[in-house]
């Protein structure tokens, strides 16, 4: 068994998920079982209890709901429109848990990161998503746009979804993830007009401008009470006017008034009034009302915090994206985890800071550039780039221990110019490590930006090697992962590490052939092989002579594939690359065993089962002594094949392995148990594998069906009398 089938003999080998093979990619079907039983997602976040006003636009988008017994026309589209801080997302959320009733196929919401302080996310990471919520397996989920959109909108063909594109940046960010289907509504919030959109797609522009009066006013009185509001009307009317009208100053300010019970509100007033004009020009926040209200309210808000948890605000600014944990903001401050814990609990109730869930946050992109400025002003250009390099430090060294929990370990790479930033986090399987990495997916890829742009090359060449686990994912998630081995090759070829570029060169390769990118792939072997002559590097040799053996076997240029790995696997034992050998040895087997060469293919596997247990690599182990059992197989060893298979398959479930390999050892289970006439048992194995590959929308459940069907029908006619 080789990596045409499943993961494990490459470098992409993972219990995360399994590989679709290349050749599938482009020809997805969705059957109507899967149709009929895929979730229902309910994707929105958590809404205010103290929401106020907007009513004439909650009408708008009322409006545009479609009537339960409508089943013509198209998806409506929806586009809120206005400043940032002005409250789009919060009144969509609001408004869209008032209706999801409407849309009793789901609800799905998405923060575009179209402003802040990382990059847009790409249309094709957010269809991959929502494709994974509405049950599409990762294996049926392709790389190209255009075939993800098409599939987006085949499993919404005939369900009412709504869909919440937040924070959009361009109509061309928004346009992929429009349904197709009649039933749907796609509400886009932006501070763009995307007026585009409402051209090509006949959005309905609904327009938010700030706060009226009467609406800044409600808010106010809500937060800080309507007593203590009544008995100042004038200072509430004055707060307001400070405010600009913008729901975010507002909203900062009542909180931060709330919590200082004993100051009057005339007295909040007069102190926001006295930052409004103590920086004038200080370039923060825009010119205009909105620049001056957003600067007053947050430079009087921020003036408040006591030394620690202003320094802990100003450090957030330095964090390479919107969300992050209460380990990351340790990391990013130097703080224990308890202390920066109740720093950012401060925070959050001051609305400086959004709670997520549990020990998680999120900041507004206009909280987060504030917090960048007053760094600015009050830190050091040394503390600011401390700050920097500890929490990319931090990011990097815990990717890189989640990356070691759920792929094999990559030789020749380790982290010893890296600096140690507590606090360390222990994952403790391989599962627990796997959320980690996929939930800091979009940190991660800007952390990588980041690194390569401040110069340090050995943080952003240590978070490409650590990203690989999204070249395991879907062909959208390799896309995105194809981006990081760029920025990660451009940082080795800056450091002149030569070595590691050859690994990020080997990882680029496997990506690009995964997702059928062959020619692409055999250019960047190439360049491999170009290394390895400059450096006379084992290490480069063997990843560039593996690489290209891969290539050629996908071309069915089997004798040059040989010849490629033989050489592999030989330089591999020279310079004692244990698994980078055993994976060579592996291909080399399933070669021999399509060339009809068994005795050959067994001598490979049994080489390759010893030294992947001297590499401690379980799931290659597993794959192994497929690689046996097929041997065997071949020489009609029945009997000692199905016991290999039965051991593999043992191995498999204590990983909680269900990738593709797992069916292709119960596939060979079959045969040999049908050649040794235990029919019922052969049928049960064939059984199991469409299970597997069924949870996969794998291409041979249709054969695999057939063949079934075939010997059950054998198994029914040997029991009749």
């Amino acid at each position: 068994m080789t990596d045409g089938a499943g993961v494990r003999n490459t470098i992409s080998g993972s219990v995360i998920g399994s590989v679709v093979q290349a050749g599938t990619i482009g020809h997805l079907t969705l059957s109507p079982e899967r149709r009929e039983s895929l979730p229902v997602p309910r994707q929105l976040p958590a809404g205010l209890r103290d929401f106020t006003g907007r009513d004439a636009q909650l009408a708008a988008l009322d409006a545009l709901l479609p009537s339960r017994e409508d089943a013509g026309g198209a998806a409506v589209v929806a586009v809120l429109a206005g400043t940032g801080g002005g409250g789009k997302t919060t009144l969509v959320v609001q408004w869209a848990h008032r209706v999801q009733d409407v849309f009793p196929d789901g609800t799905l919401f998405v923060n575009l990161r179209g402003f802040g302080p990382s990059a847009p996310l790409k249309p094709g990471i957010v269809l991959a998503s929502f494709l994974t919520a509405l049950g599409v397996p990762e294996a049926q989920i392709p790389g190209e746009l255009d075939a993800l959109a098409g599939l987006y909108r085949s499993v919404l063909a005939g369900r009412r979804v709504l869909v919440v594109l937040d924070n959009a940046a361009t109509a061309e960010q928004v346009r992929p993830l429009l349904p197709g289907t009649p039933g749907c509504l796609v509400v886009v919030t932006s501070r763009a007009s995307l007026t585009d959109l409402v051209v090509s797609a006949a959005a309905h522009r609904v327009d938010l401008g700030l706060f009226t009066t009467a609406e800044s006013q409600v808010l106010l009185r809500r937060i800080v009470g309507a007593a203590r509001a009544d008995a100042e009307p004038a200072a509430v009317a004055e707060l307001v006017r400070l405010c600009g009208g913008l729901p975010l100053a507002v909203r900062v300010a009542a909180t931060r008034a709330a919590a200082r019970p004993r100051y009057t509100l005339a007295d909040v007033a007069a102190d926001i009034g006295d930052e409004q004009t103590s920086e004038p020009g200080n370039g923060f926040g825009g010119d205009g009302v909105i620049g001056g209200a957003v600067r007053s309210v947050f430079d009087w808000s921020y003036a408040q915090l006591p030394p620690e948890q202003a320094r802990v605000f100003r450090c957030l600014g330095a964090h390479p994206g919107a969300e992050f944990g209460v380990d990351a903001a340790a990391a990013l401050t130097g703080l224990e985890p308890t202390g920066a814990y109740r720093c950012l609990e401060v925070l959050a109730e001051l609305h400086l800071l959004e709670p997520l869930g549990r020990r998680r946050y999120r900041m507004h992109d206009l909280l987060h550039a504030y917090a960048a400025h007053r760094a600015g002003l009050d830190d050091t250009a040394e503390d600011r780039r401390t700050a920097v390099e500890r929490v990319l430090a931090w990011y990097a060294r815990t990717a890189w221990h989640a990356d070691q929990m759920t792929m094999p370990v990559l030789s020749g790479f380790t982290l010893d110019e890296v600096a140690v930033v507590a606090p360390e986090v222990v994952f403790t399987d391989r599962g627990a490590a796997a959320v980690w990495l996929h939930a800091e997916h979009a940190t991660l890829v800007a952390a990588v930006r980041r690194a390569a742009a401040a110069g340090l090359n050995v943080a952003a060449m240590t978070l490409a090697v650590a990203c690989k686990f999204m070249a395991v994912g879907s062909a959208a998630w390799a896309a995105l992962y194809l981006e990081v081995t760029e920025v990660g090759v451009a940082c080795a070829l800056a450091a002149g590490n030569q070595g590691v570029e050859a690994l990020l060169l080997d990882v680029r390769a496997i990506t690009l052939r995964r997702i059928g990118r062959l020619a692409e792939a055999e250019a960047v072997i190439a360049r491999t092989l170009v290394l390895a002559e400059e450096t006379d590097d084992p290490a480069c040799w063997v990843i560039g002579l593996s690489g290209l053996g891969r290539i050629r076997r996908e071309q069915g240029r089997w004798p040059e594939a040989r010849d490629c790995f033989q050489r592999s696997a030989s330089m591999a034992r020279q310079s004692g690359q244990v698994r980078p050998e055993a994976v060579a040895l592996c291909n080399l087997s399933w070669l021999s065993v399509q060339l009809g060469e068994f005795e050959h293919a067994l001598g490979y596997a049994e080489q390759g089962l010893a030294l992947r247990r001297q590499a401690g690599d379980l799931l290659g182990e597993a794959g192994a002594l497929v690689d046996i059992a097929m041997a065997n197989q071949g020489l009609g060893r029945h009997g000692t094949a199905v016991s290999l298979c039965q051991q593999a398959i043992t191995a498999y479930q204590n990983l909680n392995y269900t990738g593709v390999d797992l069916a292709d050892t119960f596939l060979p289970l079959g045969t040999s148990l049908e050649a040794l006439g235990d029919l019922p048992a052969a049928a049960q194995a064939l059984s199991e594998a469409i299970t597997v590959l069924t949870a996969l929308d794998d291409p041979r459940v249709a054969p695999t069906r057939e063949r079934l069907t075939g010997l059950e029908a054998r198994i029914a006619a040997g029991s009749r009398p």
